[in-house]
């Protein structure tokens, strides 16, 4: 009986086996160079062990394990580069193997078996390809090439095959052999390239995407090369008149067509790919070549887009797919194209799908339409603002708008595709934007009606806002200690205000038909009152830069100047009178001397004339801004650019500034005239106030800013224009005695835009909750004073909800009416179906009434009618009533941003004192939780900041002359203080909230500690005052004072008792 011989199993190449299917491909490199270093060696190695590892190596391509695909053909193609090959291609002996024997093992191994599963037979196709794939790495087919290509031939045929015979592995087998073609142009023969071209058309692959590629890249490394010409209709696949057919290759598309010769026709894919072919990057390579001019024949980009790109893969019968192939080009344009054709992409339909696909709700194809989107700004160069049509940014900016019919793009597709174009830091790209947006506004286009010239329009102007927002914010962040405001995007900022300021002053002679271009449009007036409120909206944030941001607004107005003079030739907008007050305050601003410099683009003034009145404002170079001058500079501004908007009253404000500034003026002063000059500032006080009494955030700021630079010589008089308003009722009567009836002006109705975002608008408008509603949580309380007052602005939603109540309420109303009058009418109401109509027709008829039901009908009717009127008239007397509160109480709130800022720059002025009770009676009196909160909260900062020195200073400096005068200022100052501390303590013994008194007890602190820094033997008047105090709190059932009132105070007495006691 005969014994069965027993396998020999090679242990090491075993584990070879294994390290190359592993998933770590250290792994695998480590398995296959152990495989060809040290098991293989030339000259060594059995032919017959060659031959088993080359056929292990090909069946191991077959397998679907792990990353065994991946791990053999790095194998494979390191033993083939290293392997012997004989005297001749096709010729094997004993010690060398041939290349056809290759071949031979090749497609051996790489044949499906019969019977086999789907998965099996796709493993042995991707086997196949991995191998010819390792073969042409290894470059063993043209080391010793044989005369007549037979087994280039050979492997070729093998590659169409699979091409041919499974379409979804076509891309990898095209792939392949165009990745040889690149990659070995100096070692493989022209014969090579030309057979690679006869046998993809003799397997009808030519019209391919992947033919296309290999023909072009044979065509550009084999100059040389005669390729046959005659597989394209006109020799060159990029030629012009076959550009269609470029356009479905590409697509990858069969076309449909009743030509005779089919064999010139694409032939499309029956799988489609969520990537971009390889294709695509070939042709845009030709096409993107300097040298692709010296080819008139040829297809230029711009043609290739629209007809490839835009005309086919965003046509409108394209598929969602096909449209992310559109995005995926557009990308990869966007990533490599020369600069001088990206603006070509722009085109109708593309920009059009753009649009629509980034507010789709598909989300494949949205995610490729934002990352276009968010690639256009990175491509945007500082050439365009001089170059036609304002280059790229100009391309770009007018596509987009024009995808959707000129409405706000980012807000249309929910992105920020705008605004990263405004966004980029470089100025002149920002010019080249503004520019188009100037084009795009003044434009005529005869195909409009108002209604969509005042969107385009209106649209425009919020861009061209978006655009200065930009600018100033980019300044902002600048403008750090270290570093300095960047001067171009402010110097663009001041071009875009200027030239709304001309606008809306109808200074700009293009703003009216007929004394401009008539091919520029006029701007119409609703969009000439929305550019006020942007421009309002720019000066508002301008000024958050200081210095900066009035430079930027004194421009402005300058400029409104400027074109005033430049256009002498048209008549006055002002009469006579009028006029020459208006002439005077241009004189007066050109007079004033300020801390920020004024561009020198705008030569209004003089620079003599700049500096007069330096002297009489005390001001010097090392001043800080705001200084009086600034302050000054920026109140004729303001007065002077409201006059030219139009404002009623601004011209009284100029006359009065301009007589208090004529006292101003005089250079010598007595001890009288001291008096004429705090009168003068105190009445400015007023003028401030009236600013601040408009719903205006630029209004708002600028009184602010203004009102600092006159806090050092504001009197107490002065201050007291300020508490006189916090002591104002809340209702009507508080809104009659602080505007006069036809000034009312913080009511419901200002002129708001409905366009207008409720963020982006300069109209402030608060809402006052009713009492019931005071207990609601407000944020203010632990926010900063100055940010408790921005909180207000967020109340417009509660407006929404209160307007829409009354409408309900009205709705109502008018249904008890109707069934009111139905009732005395003895009819059915208007909005109940009358079924009975035909049948009651004859009792309902008037000729049957006598005269005594006719007078009864009357009396009930006019009963009806007097409750009706009734019940308007209460209700108009209770939003009489609402308009007045929230109008006092939006003043009140102006009113405290100006003390605030005085109690936070004025920390060691003796005059902060005088704010700490009107303060302390706001928190008590008012019912509006909004304001007690605000108050408090701005007291409590007030005390947290008077640590140690940082206390109000109630000592008067003066020289060694004026000593006795100056001691017997400060005992006045000390002794105003006590009589302060006292009323403090009446306050404190009113019933009030725990808030109110926990405030009370930190102010009366406050006062002793200015006391007692002025002079420390005045501590005995403390406590007599305390001592008064406590004696009425055990005394008076009416006094209310807390016990942590005289906590504070005993914890205060511990810690200066060792200063004192010394």
């Amino acid at each position: 009986m005969s014994k069965k011989r027993k396998r020999e199993v090679d242990v090491e190449l075993v584990n070879v086996y294994e390290q190359l299917a592993d998933d770590k491909e250290s792994v695998r490199l480590k398995g296959a160079h152990t495989l060809v270093s040290t098991i293989f060696k030339p000259g060594v190695t059995s032919h017959e062990q060659t031959r088993t590892i080359l056929t292990r190596l090909f069946r191991g391509l077959c397998s679907g394990r792990k990353a065994a695909r991946l791990g053999f053909s790095v194998a494979l193609t390191e033993l083939l580069s290293q392997l012997p090959l004989g005297p001749e291609a096709n010729t094997e002996d004993q010690d060398h193997l041939s290349v056809s024997a290759l071949i031979d093992i090749l497609e051996a191994q790489t044949v499906p078996e019969g019977g086999t599963t789907g998965q099996d037979e796709r493993d042995h196709y991707f086997g196949r390809v991995f191998g010819a794939d390792a073969v042409l790495k290894a470059g063993i087919l043209w080391k010793k090439p044989d005369p007549d290509l037979a087994a280039w031939k050979r492997l070729l045929d093998l590659i169409c095959g699979v091409a041919t015979k499974k379409p979804w592995l076509r891309r990898e087998c095209g792939w392949i052999l165009a990745t040889c073609l690149a990659s070995n142009r100096d070692s493989l023969p022209d014969a090579f390239a030309v057979e690679v071209i006869e046998r993809l058309a003799a397997h009808k692959l030519v019209r391919t995407p992947e033919g296309v590629a290999i023909w072009l890249t044979a065509e550009r490394l084999f100059p040389a090369a005669k390729l046959p010409k005659w597989v394209w209709k006109n020799g060159d696949p990029l030629a012009k008149k076959d550009v269609n057919v470029l356009a479905d290759v590409l697509k990858d598309a069969r076309a449909q067509s009743d030509q005779a010769d089919k064999e010139l026709e694409p032939q499309g894919s029956a799988r489609w790919s969520a990537s971009l072919h390889f294709a695509w990057d070939v042709v845009l390579d030709e096409l993107f070549r300097e040298d692709a001019k010296d080819k008139p024949n040829r297809i230029s980009f711009n043609l290739f887009w629209d007809t490839a790109v835009d005309k086919s893969l965003f046509s409108p019968s394209s598929s969602t797919e096909r449209r992310s192939w559109g995005f995926a080009v557009w990308t990869k344009v966007f990533e490599r194209a020369p600069q001088k054709l990206l603006q070509y992409t722009f085109t109708p339909q593309a920009t059009h799908y753009l649009a629509n696909s980034l507010k789709s709700p598909e989300r494949y194809l949205q995610k490729h339409a934002l990352k276009v989107a968010q690639i256009f700004h990175t491509r945007l160069v500082a050439d365009d603002d001089s170059a036609p049509g304002f280059g790229l940014a100009g391309a770009c900016v007018r596509a987009l708008l024009e995808s959707v019919s000129y409405g706000d793009f980012d807000q249309l597709t929910k992105s920020k595709t705008f605004q990263s174009l405004v966004d980029v830091n470089d100025p002149r790209v920002l010019n080249a934007i503004l520019l188009t947006l100037e084009s795009l506004l003044r434009t005529s286009r005869p195909d409009e009606d108002d209604k969509a010239t005042l969107t385009r329009q209106k649209t425009i102007i919020s861009l061209e806002s978006k655009l200065v927002s930009a600018l100033l914010r980019g300044s902002e962040q600048k403008a750090k200690p270290e570093r300095t405001i960047d001067e171009h995007k402010t110097q663009l900022a001041k071009t875009i205000t200027g030239s709304w300021a001309g606008q809306v002053t109808h200074l700009d002679a293009s703003t009216k038909n007929g004394h401009g271009d008539g091919l520029r449009a006029a701007i119409l007036p609703e969009a000439l009152e929305f550019m006020k409120e942007r421009l309002a909206l720019a000066f508002e944030q301008a000024l958050r830069l200081g210095p900066a941001g009035a430079d930027i607004l004194l421009h402005t107005v300058l400029h409104i100047h400027q074109l005033e003079q430049s256009l002498k030739s048209r008549p006055s907008m002002f009469d006579d009178g009028i006029a020459d007050i208006v002439q005077e305050g241009w004189r007066k601003l050109a007079s004033i001397h300020t801390t920020f410099a004024v561009s020198s683009q705008v030569p209004v003034k003089k620079p003599t004339e700049r500096q007069k009145g330096a002297k009489a404002a005390n001001d010097t170079a090392t001043e800080t801004f705001p200084t009086f001058s600034d302050g000054l500079c920026l109140l004729y501004s303001v007065v002077l650019f409201q006059i030219y908007l139009g404002e009623s009253d601004a011209v009284e404000i100029l006359q009065e500034l301009l007589q208090h500034h004529q006292r101003l003026d005089s250079k010598k002063h007595s001890k009288s005239d001291r008096g004429v000059e705090a009168e003068s500032i105190d009445a400015i006080v007023e003028i401030i106030l009236s600013f601040s009494s408009k719903p205006s955030k630029f209004l708002r700021r600028i009184s602010v800013q203004i009102f600092d630079a006159f806090a050092p010589h504001i009197t107490a008089q002065g201050l007291e224009s300020l508490c006189r308003v916090l002591k104002t009722k809340e209702n009507a009567q508080g809104q009659q005695e602080m505007f006069q009836a036809e000034d009312v002006v913080m009511e419901d109705g200002t002129s708001v835009d409905s366009d207008v975002e409720e963020l982006d608008s300069d109209v402030e408008v608060e809402s006052v909750s009713d009492e019931d509603e005071s207990g609601e949580d407000e944020d203010s309380s632990s926010e900063s004073s100055a940010e408790s007052a921005a909180t207000s602005d967020d109340d417009d939603d509660e407006d929404g909800e209160d307007e829409e109540d009354g409408e309900d309420g009205e709705d109502e109303e008018l249904a008890k009416f109707d069934a009111a009058l139905a009732s005395a009418l003895g009819t059915r109401r208007l909005d109940q179906d009358d079924v009975a109509a035909d049948g009651d027709s004859s009792d309902s008829s008037d000729a049957d009434m006598n005269d005594d039901e006719m007078m009864e009908l009357d009396t009930k009717l006019a009963e009806v009618f007097r409750a009706r009127n009734e019940q308007q008239s209460n209700t108009h007397k209770k939003k009489t009533a609402k308009d007045a509160r929230e109008n006092v109480v939006n003043f009140k709130n102006r009113v405290l941003d100006l003390i605030d800022s005085y109690l936070k720059h004025q920390q060691h002025n003796a005059l902060t004192l005088d704010l700490i009770l009107p303060l302390l009676t706001l928190v008590r009196s008012t019912r509006t939780k909004q304001l007690a909160d605000r108050a408090c909260n701005m007291l409590q900062q007030f005390c947290s900041r008077a640590k140690g020195a940082n206390v109000p200073d109630l000592t008067a400096a003066a020289k060694a002359e004026a000593k006795a005068e100056a001691k017997a200022e400060s005992k006045i100052k000390i002794a105003h203080a006590l009589d302060t501390l006292r009323a403090i303590h009446a306050e404190a013994g009113k019933e009030s909230s725990n808030l109110h008194s926990s405030v009370a007890g930190q102010t009366s602190i406050l006062v002793a500690k200015a006391v007692v820094k002025a002079d420390p033997s005045r501590v005995r008047d403390l406590v007599d005052v305390y001592a008064e105090t406590r004696l009425r709190q055990l005394t008076d059932k009416r006094c209310r004072v807390v016990p942590g009132f005289f906590t504070d105070w005993n914890n205060w007495c511990q810690s200066v008792r060792e200063k004192l006691a010394s």
